[in-house]
C-alpha cells in the first residue's frame, strides 16, 4: 500500500516542524508545510495530497477556514483541523466547510493518527458512495431511456398500423357487400388497397423489429462473400419494378465487383436510402447509385467526407476509418434536407419539416446509420432545398483476393 501523502498548513514554523516529525515517525509522507493559504493552494493542485493538516489561524489575507473552502470546492482532498481555538463561533464556521477531522492543540501523538486515519478512512467511504450514487443515477438514466424508447416503439407502432389496418378492414366489407354488384375492375382495384396496405403493415413491423434488435444489442454484423454488381442491379431491378417506371433509377457499378460484407445490412442500407430517395423526388425524376473503391494514396480524388460518426458535413478529411474503402453514393433529384436540419436525420422518428405531406416514420435513416456504424462504417450527407440529396456511405472493404478488383 502506497504511503499517506500530507500537506501540513501551520504558520509557526516551529510547530509545523514538529507536526511534521511526528507525521514521519508514524510513516506519513509529508509533500510540505506552508504557512498561509495561498501556498497551501498552490502545493494542493501541484502535489495532490492525499490529506491537509490545516491551522485553523493563519497570517494574511485567508485563515485556514477559508483556504479549507477553496480546497473543498477545487479539488477532492479532505482537510483536517488544527486549532488551539474551541470556542463556538470559530467550530461553527469551521462546520460549514465539511472538515473531516478537528484536533485540539496540544495533542497526542496517537490523537494525531487516529484523526487521519478517521478523515482518510471517511474520504473513501464518500467516494465510494458517490460513485454509486453515479452508477445508480447512469443506470436510472438508462432504464428511463429504455423505457421512453419503447413507449416510442409502441406508441408509432399503434398509430403507423391504425391507418393499413382500418383500410383492409374497409376493404374487406366493401368486397363483403358489394360482391353481386362490384365488377372486376372495382375488386381489383380494392385487392390493391389491401395488398398495399398489408405491405405497409409487414414493412413497420420489420423495422421496429431491426430497430429493437438493435437497441438490444442482439443486431450483429455477418459478413459474407457478395458479388456487389449482381446485389445492386437486383436491388435495383426489384425497386425498379414497384416503382411502375416513375423514377428512372440509375446504376454506376464500379470496377470492384466483389467483397465481403453483411448482405442483411447492405440491403437495409440500399433499400431504405433509395426507396427515401424515391418518395422525396418528382415523379420522372432520376434516382442514382453508384459504387466506387478507394485506396490510401488515391492523391487526385478529394476528401470524400468526414468519417466522424457524429459528423454529417462533408470536406473535412478525417482518418476514423481504414483504406481501402467501399464507397456508396445515392443521388436524387428531390426536395432536399433544410441545412439547419440536416444535422438530426438520423435520430429516431425525426422528420424534416418539408416532408409533413409525405407519408412516412422516420425510422429509416435511424436504420440506415445503425446498419453503417454495425459494419464499422461512416455517412454523409450533402443537400440542396429544391435541388436533391447526395447520401454517401463509407464501408471498409476487404477483398475475397486481390483479382476482385482491379
Amino acid at each position: 500500500m502506497n504511503a499517506i501523502k500530507i500537506l501540513v498548513v501551520e504558520d509557526e514554523v516551529i510547530v509545523a516542524e514538529d507536526i511534521a516529525g511526528r507525521l514521519k515517525k508514524l510513516g506519513y509522507i509529508v509533500t510540505a508545510t506552508v504557512v498561509s493559504g495561498e501556498e497551501a493552494l498552490e502545493k494542493v493542485a501541484e502535489e495532490r495530497p492525499d490529506l491537509v493538516l490545516m491551522d485553523i489561524v493563519l497570517k494574511g489575507n485567508m485563515d485556514g477556514i477559508t483556504t479549507a473552502e477553496q480546497i473543498r470546492t477545487k479539488v477532492d482532498v479532505p482537510t483536517v483541523f488544527l486549532t488551539a481555538y474551541a470556542d463556538e463561533k470559530t467550530l461553527q464556521r469551521a462546520k460549514l466547510t465539511n472538515p473531516f477531522g478537528y484536533i485540539i492543540k496540544p495533542f497526542q501523538q496517537h490523537d494525531l493518527r487516529v484523526a487521519i486515519e478517521i478523515a482518510l478512512h471517511r474520504h473513501e467511504i464518500e467516494a465510494k458512495m458517490r460513485e454509486s450514487l453515479k452508477a445508480s443515477e447512469a443506470t436510472r438514466e438508462w432504464v428511463e431511456e429504455k423505457s421512453y424508447r419503447q413507449n416510442q416503439y409502441i406508441s408509432m407502432a399503434a398509430h403507423e398500423l391504425r391507418n393499413p389496418l382500418n383500410a383492409i378492414l374497409i376493404s374487406a366489407e366493401l368486397l363483403q357487400l358489394d360482391r353481386d354488384r362490384s365488377n372486376d375492375e372495382a375488386q381489383v382495384r380494392t385487392l390493391r388497397l389491401v395488398n398495399s396496405a398489408t405491405k405497409k403493415m409487414n414493412q413497420l413491423i420489420d423495422d421496429m423489429l431491426f430497430m429493437g434488435r438493435a437497441e438490444s444489442g442482439k443486431l450483429k454484423s455477418h459478413p459474407l462473400p457478395i458479388n456487389l454488381v449482381e446485389f445492386c442491379q437486383d436491388l435495383l431491378d426489384q425497386l425498379q419494378l414497384g416503382n411502375e417506371a416513375k423514377h428512372k433509377l440509375k446504376f454506376i457499378p464500379s470496377d470492384v465487383t466483389s467483397a465481403i460484407l453483411d448482405q442483411q445490412l447492405l440491403h437495409c442500407i440500399i433499400s431504405n436510402l433509395i426507396v427515401n430517395a424515391i418518395k422525396y423526388s418528382p415523379s420522372g425524376g432520376q434516382v442514382s447509385l453508384e459504387l466506387q473503391y478507394s485506396q490510401a494514396g488515391d492523391g487526385d480524388k478529394e476528401p470524400i467526407f468526414c468519417f466522424s460518426r457524429e459528423c454529417l458535413f462533408p470536406n473535412t478529411q478525417c482518418t476514423n476509418i481504414n483504406y481501402p474503402l467501399l464507397i456508396i453514393r445515392i443521388q436524387d433529384e428531390g426536395i432536399g434536407i433544410p441545412e439547419t436540419e440536416v444535422g438530426k436525420i438520423f435520430e429516431m422518428f425525426y422528420r424534416c419539416k418539408n416532408t409533413e405531406k409525405i407519408k412516412g416514420n422516420g425510422l429509416g435513416l435511424t436504420i440506415v446509420k445503425k446498419a453503417v456504424d454495425l459494419q464499422g462504417g461512416a455517412i454523409g450527407c450533402e443537400s440542396k432545398i429544391g435541388v436533391g440529396t447526395n447520401f454517401t456511405v463509407v464501408l471498409p472493404y476487404v477483398a475475397l483476393s486481390s483479382k476482385n478488383h482491379r
